[in-house]
């Protein structure tokens, strides 16, 4: 299982995620999906440990 709690990000005045909580569970195939800029390839970075 992967859980992310209270992620916050911000690039300048621009909030990308405010006090995200979410759990990811063994066995369930997830999506992400969203507007191009909206930050999905930088919250994957997050919890990749990429960024």
């Amino acid at each position: 299982m992967l859980s992310v709690s209270n992620l916050s990000v911000q690039f300048g005045k621009r909030i990308l995620f405010d006090d995200v909580n979410t759990k990811f569970t063994i066995g369930n195939c997830y999506g992400i999906i969203g507007a191009n800029g909206s930050g999905k390839s930088t919250f994957l970075k997050i919890i990749s440990g990429k960024q």
